[in-house]
């Protein structure tokens, strides 16, 4: 693959918790310079991964939206690795962040697993955000927001020489969701149901187009598709709310990202 702008995001997961042979569950590849976060890990996220050319001893960070399966389905093959794979064991530095509900996930996989497991300093340290914690991450600054889904959801935003990027997860809109968004380069929106048809603690495409204006964000990024969707549809819907240029997410879509907005790559 061509080398990697100083910003970029890579779709390696656009769908949901369907088993769907053209879309892994939710993740993301977000470069920043010389770093490699992971957005989510629903399952299909290292296989992903690995199609990218980015190898997983080069992963700065894990960034875990919320507890559900198709969101961090891969975190459990990332501690068996950590524990067996010699290279990760000998060089892997990875901070992995998210609520402290999730704390709970991984006390309840270690019980069902034990010393198959391996996570702690120095290859995988834990950092638990309240809502609207921050902290410095791989040279950016990662600001957080309750998401409206699961009582353990984050949203997200990265901002990196002058550009920021938010990465929401599955929720509703909210006005705190919109503040945590402003102006951004680029915002990631799941998209599910339709305004006639909601799917309770989803925004339908309608609802991420509205987000995104009100924001003022550059550009937009609908993921999240179950095998009926129409991603065309989605965007269409959402670009009658928002102005700017929208994609709906595939898997292995490559995004270079810039202080006035994402550009296909």
């Amino acid at each position: 693959m061509s080398a990697a702008p100083a910003m970029a995001l890579t779709v390696l997961g656009s769908g949901c918790a369907e088993l769907n042979p053209a879309r892994s569950a939710p993740a993301y590849l977000l470069q920043l310079g010389p770093h490699a976060l992971l957005l989510d890990l629903g399952q299909g996220a290292w296989r992903g991964l690995a199609a990218t050319g980015v190898d997983a001893q080069q992963i700065t960070a894990v960034l875990l939206s919320h507890q559900h399966p198709d969101h961090l389905a891969d975190l459990l093959p990332l501690l068996f690795a950590l524990n067996y794979d010699p290279r990760l064991k000998a060089g892997a530095r990875i901070t992995l962040v998210g609520h402290p509900g999730l704390a709970d996930v991984l006390a309840g996989l270690e019980a069902v697993f034990g010393h198959w497991l391996a996570w702690g300093p120095p290859t995988l340290l834990a950092r638990w955000l309240e809502p609207g914690q921050g902290l410095e991450l791989a040279g950016a600054r990662l600001s957080t927001a309750k998401s409206a889904h699961t009582a353990m959801s984050l949203a997200y935003r990265l901002d990196w020489a002058g550009r920021g990027l938010v990465y929401l997860g599955d929720c509703q809109a909210s006005a705190a969701l919109v503040e945590l968004a402003r102006d951004a380069a680029l915002l990631v929106a799941h998209c599910a149901g339709t305004e006639t048809n909601p799917k309770p603690g989803h925004m339908p495409p309608e609802a991420c187009g509205e987000l995104a204006a009100a924001a003022g964000v550059k550009s937009l990024l609908l993921s999240h598709f179950r095998a009926e969707d129409d991603p065309e549809a989605a965007r269409a819907a959402a670009g009658r709310l928002f102005g700017g240029p929208i994609w709906a997410a595939h898997d292995l879509m490559r995004l270079a990202v810039g202080p006035d907005g994402a550009r296909p790559i």
